[in-house]
């Protein structure tokens, strides 16, 4: 009877998928080496190896302190990755003009005001006719007017795994509004089922999530 090899060391656990707007600002930067782009929320860091397989140098900028230690530890090796723990409304504490940015969770929260903030300042930032490509809440999402008011279109989560997070969201309307000093090349209202980054959401609630994807540019 054969013998079975068993390994004491547990498998490594799976790369989380980039989020579908990473990808698609990967692609649209190309392959040329040397491209710089500020990244607004590190998350799991997740976003971050499509970014470098296009070449880019990120920049990252992330308000949380926990995932921001756990980034450093992750990227300690990767000289194309700088990461600072700071809020998204800037200022950033890195020199010069991006070739691109992205933010895949970080402007799904907060006010309106908030957001807007973020917006000028990364719109500030970018190279003249440079991608910016991001996510929004939307008022399709069965979230949307459930919890604490804490301002226009923006409710805290009374339970779920973001309990205590405000959130903030908008129409088609005041999506485009918001954007308004960008050039908008797409906007879609779209379900986050397999976009919604699983360190914040289980399964379930991730199903039920709307987003919207915008795709815009510095003018």
């Amino acid at each position: 009877m054969g013998s079975v090899t068993r390994s004491d060391t547990p498998a490594e656990p799976p790369e989380p998928t980039p989020h579908p707007l990473a990808s698609a600002l990967a692609a649209a930067l190309g392959t040329t080496d040397g491209w710089r782009v500020l990244l607004l929320g590190i998350g799991t860091g997740r976003n971050v190896p499509p970014l470098l397989a296009a070449g880019a140098r990120v920049d990252a900028v992330e308000d949380d302190p926990e995932r921001a230690r756990a980034a450093l530890t992750r990227f300690a090796g990767e000289r194309r990755v700088r990461i600072a723990r700071a809020g998204y409304g800037g200022p950033y504490p890195f020199a010069g003009s991006f070739d691109g940015a992205l933010s895949t969770h970080a402007l799904l929260h907060g006010t309106p005001q908030h957001v807007t903030a973020a917006l000028t300042a990364v719109l500030n930032r970018l190279a003249p006719q440079a991608p910016f490509f991001l996510t929004l809440g939307s008022k399709r999402d069965p979230r949307f007017g459930t919890g604490r008011p804490a301002g226009p279109d923006t409710f805290i989560a009374d339970d779920g795994s973001e309990a205590g997070v405000s959130h903030c969201y908008f129409d088609a309307a005041g999506a485009r509004a918001l954007l308004g000093s960008f050039a908008v090349d797409s906007l879609e209202e779209r379900s986050a089922t397999e976009s919604a980054g699983t360190w914040a959401h289980t399964a379930d609630e991730a199903a039920t999530l709307v987003h919207w994807f915008a795709r815009v540019r510095r003018p």
